[in-house]
């Protein structure tokens, strides 16, 4: 590089290090609603109203009725690390509000047209600053305003189209924002919340709802408070309470997980992970549980200032909170789980023959809960398995073993029929032929009105793949066809997983990728109680017989070799 080339070390000018900064909280507009929300609440607001034009992009307004801000404070609060909920550093070892950092304000300011109004109670009046990241320091004007503060941004990213070219549509914006606002509303009770997009109403949660249960169903649904059971535990300075779905409820995306800590919304590896443990026995193969969580503590066992979102919290006893969820979670499922026992524990009723070393084999399946569906033939243990593998043994209604004449392989039955499924639908789908099953008694479902109209705008691509889901009055939809394939489903829940995996984005491709998976893990809403031996052949003949149409990888996630110390390994596990 040429000397002259070299450029010396300098300093930003406080318009970029002003964007840098705001790049780093404002990623879109469902950003901007998050932090002007949290200030809300942080004010004690009790009704919020968030009107929004063309996805958040054009336009976003927050009317809160907190206590305001003081005439003397306007400017002030659009300078960078300025705020009212700090004063020391010790005040960051506790923090009790949703923000703190002192820099929402200015970032947004640093990339949208904005307008503060506020008004104290005891003022006669409010007090208006406007601001744009190239102007200068604005004056603050009297305005009209009830105690409270609106704040009104428009053209985000006005001032970089380099970011503005990468959000997605008005639409998958808005949706973003619907659902921010939806885990707000669900955050506390008593508090009051409207959401209208483009001059249109989209969300209504009364404050009135003082009951969490029936805060829960109104954002959440019935479906969900039916199929869930109660949490509320405490142990010493921790209390967990909510609900958890039950098994049956799964999803096959993790849209219904809702996790609060002290209030606070957070998407935490730690607390997701001691969920998934407690749950993943219950769960059938890449279903997802649902759950409203709250976790209550006091602030100095947790940091919150770990992550520029502060969706993620550092615990300061990490080990013990992750073994009080899962306990509790565990003790909650307890008695509902003990229903479905007997689904997947079928006693034994025959014995193996113990020839070819399966002696160990057949002693351990008598206190495991295995089922033998046929007398064991003698097993000759090789490499590798081929074609034609004959079941032995079933496990919890679910594991086969089965055995060719190379070695054993260990089938999981569920996973196997996701696969099956999965292949036959992309196989259709491309040749153009999914076959639709008329539902007998057509089902009506309750939906949002924005839900209704997202499926009838993508009729087309529900026909090629079987469904018939038609918008049969205000806020409800009619279930008149499902694919074939899918001889028994859970409709209601397939309805709401496809709602959610278009609201994604356009149909394309991978769009199409992602309904023919989807599809697939409903294969397995009503598994049968058990399997016989003929269902048992069926299954292993047919995933045969589609192997060159499986990945390799997710072939071996249904199916595994094994050789004798290892499957014994295995059986022990499943003890």
């Amino acid at each position: 590089m040429a000397a002259n080339s070299i450029q010396r070390i300098h300093r930003l000018p406080d318009t970029v290090i002003n964007q840098i900064a705001a790049g780093e909280v404002i990623e879109r507009p469902v950003s901007v609603v998050k932090e002007l929300l949290e200030n809300s609440l942080d004010a004690g607001a009790r009704h919020l109203t968030i009107e929004v034009a063309g996805g958040g992009g054009r336009m976003i307004r927050v009317v809160d009725d907190g206590f305001g801000i003081h005439a003397d404070d306007l400017q002030l609060a659009f300078d960078r690390h300025s705020t009212s909920k700090l004063t020391r550093a010790e005040d960051l070892a506790r923090i009790g509000t949703l923000g703190f950092r002192g820099e929402a304000l200015s970032s947004i300011a640093a990339v949208s047209k904005m307008k503060l109004t506020s008004r104290q109670a005891g003022s006669q009046h409010g007090w208006a600053i406007s601001l744009t990241a190239d102007a200068g320091t604005p004056a603050v004007k009297p305005a009209p305003h009830p105690v409270g503060t609106t704040v009104e941004v428009r053209d985000l990213f006005y001032n970089l189209p380099a970011r503005r070219k990468f959000l997605r549509s008005d639409q998958s914006e808005f949706l973003h924002i619907q659902e921010l606002v939806k885990r707000m509303a669900l955050s506390r009770v008593g508090l009051a919340m409207k959401l209208v997009h483009n001059d249109r109403q989209v969300l209504h949660v009364s404050g009135a709802m003082l009951e969490p249960e029936a805060r829960m169903q109104a954002v959440l649904g019935r479906h969900f408070t039916d199929h869930s059971v109660r949490i509320h535990n405490r142990s010493g300075e921790y209390l967990l309470s909510g609900r958890l779905g039950l098994p049956e409820s799964a999803r096959s995306q993790s849209d219904q997980q809702y996790f609060y800590l002290n209030g606070r919304i957070i998407r935490d590896k730690l607390l997701t992970h001691a969920v998934r443990l407690a749950c993943q026995d219950r769960l059938h193969s890449g279903r997802q549980p649902s759950y409203l969580l709250y976790l209550e503590m006091d602030a100095a066992l947790v940091d919150v200032n770990v992550h520029p979102s502060k969706h993620e919290v550092r615990f300061r006893d990490p080990r013990n909170v992750h073994d009080f969820v899962y306990g509790c979670l565990v003790q909650a499922l307890a008695e509902p789980a003990e229903e479905h026992t007997q689904e997947f524990a079928q006693p034994a009723t025959g014995k193996a023959d113990t020839s070819a070393g399966m002696d160990n084999v057949s002693r351990m399946s008598e206190t495991s809960g295995w089922y033998h569906p046929a007398p064991v033939q003698s097993v000759k243990l090789t490499q590798s398995p081929e074609a034609g593998a004959k079941p032995l043994m079933l496990l919890h209604g679910r594991y086969i073993i089965a055995a060719d004449r190379d070695g054993l392989v260990l089938v999981d039955s569920l996973r196997a029929r996701e696969l099956i499924v999965h292949a036959r639908l992309h196989t259709a789908y491309t040749a153009g032929d999914i076959r639709s099953r008329p539902v007998l008694v057509p089902l009506v479902l309750p939906v949002p009105v924005e839900d209704a109209e997202l499926l009838d705008r993508h009729q087309a691509l529900l026909a090629r793949m079987g469904l018939e889901i038609r918008h049969s009055g205000p806020g409800t939809v009619m279930v008149r066809a499902l694919p074939l394939v899918l001889s028994e489903v859970d409709a209601v829940s397939l309805v709401r997983d496809i709602i959610e995996a278009l609201k994604q984005g356009p149909a394309d491709n991978d769009q199409v990728t992602e309904f023919t998976a989807l599809f697939a893990k409903h294969a397995n809403d009503c598994p049968p109680s058990t399997l016989t031996l003929h269902d048992m052949q069926a299954l292993l003949s047919e995933l045969n017989a589609l192997r060159d149409q499986i990945d390799a990888e997710c072939f071996n996630t249904a199916c595994r070799k094994f050789d004798r110390s290892e499957l014994q390994s295995l059986l022990a596990s499943k003890r």
